[in-house]
């Protein structure tokens, strides 16, 4: 399985780290796919930020891999958040800002929840990447890995073959 990975060009310095933590925690490959600008069509004057959905829209019509991630450096929000650290679209594709976040293990680690999301997987109440972070504090808190049970649930959705009838 392989993962198009695509950054804006002040957010390229994290391609490798996110690329590690990818194949890390999921064993996937990725696919460096570039610099991708941010889509100014995006841009909410009102809020100052992008909007995250139609980042992701532009990400999916974008994207030639199954599956993609998109590493920008905008603040964005979604819906009526006031911000959001990332937002994918389950079995496609998502999208992460570092604009909040304040170090390359922050980003890695965001890029891995939203992966997650991905590979079909929910947040989660347990001590996990997958816990679903309000704040930034949330966000720092949380482990950079999957939890028992999301390991297990990843595992059936993905890694474990699929019995034919």
């Amino acid at each position: 399985m392989r993962f198009d990975l695509f950054y804006t060009a002040d957010a390229a310095e994290f391609k490798h780290i996110v690329a590690r933590k990818l194949n890390e925690v999921y064993g996937v490959s990725t696919a460096d796919r570039g610099v991708l600008d941010l889509y100014e069509g995006a841009y909410n004057i009102k809020h100052y930020q992008y909007d995250a959905q139609l980042l992701l829209d532009y990400l999916i019509r974008n994207m030639s891999s199954e599956h993609a991630i998109w590493v920008v450096d905008g603040d964005i929000y979604y819906d009526h958040l006031t911000f959001v650290m990332g937002l994918a679209m389950y079995h496609l594709a998502g999208v992460v800002s570092t604009f909040r976040l304040d170090s390359a293990e922050m980003v890695a680690k965001e890029c891995v929840h939203e992966a997650g999301h991905v590979l079909g997987l929910d947040h989660c109440k347990d001590d996990c990447v997958m816990r679903f972070s309000s704040s930034i504090d949330d966000a720092e808190r949380k482990p950079a890995a999957l939890c028992g049970r999301c390991r297990a649930i990843f595992n059936r959705k993905v890694i474990e073959p699929r019995p034919l009838l």
